[in-house]
């Protein structure tokens, strides 16, 4: 994908969730960290990719072609080596560490927002507005 693009969309969306933030209204502001959240997601996302990157996930049939060989004797085993071993001096390949918190980030922040909505369902059953400055006004 193209840096730029990508950069765009990332300060776009950052922008977009702190105007949403910045509001009166509890489900704006709920919205907006939703928003910023995504906006976070993706820019980890995007600094774990390298240009010419490579998938982690590796087939059997690609390893000769790039250098990777598979250990199958028994002596890399016992050594504890269970994954592919590479021949050349550097292969490049995406992080997938990155991948995998950014799915945990993304899971908790639906659990959060799932309970962020509740609360502020509970606030607008209770008070009858979703505005910030009337529910300050109401308790005093």
């Amino acid at each position: 994908m193209n840096n730029t693009l990508l950069a765009l969309t990332i300060s776009l969306l950052f922008g977009m969730g702190t105007f949403l933030i910045l509001r009166r209204d509890i489900m704006k502001v709920i919205i907006g960290f939703g928003i910023v959240s995504h906006a976070v997601n993706l820019y980890i996302v995007a600094s774990g990719v390298f240009s010419e990157g490579k998938v982690p996930i590796l087939e059997h049939g690609e390893h000769v072609n790039q250098g990777l060989v598979y250990n199958d004797n028994l002596a890399n085993l016992a050594a504890g080596i269970v994954g592919p071993t590479t021949t050349a001096p550097y292969t490049e390949f995406v992080d997938p560490l990155v991948q995998a918190l950014v799915l945990t980030a993304i899971v908790i922040g639906l659990a959060t927002t799932a309970f962020i909505l509740t609360l502020a369902y509970r606030i607008y059953e209770e008070y009858g507005t979703t505005d910030v400055q009337e529910l300050r006004r109401l308790w005093g």
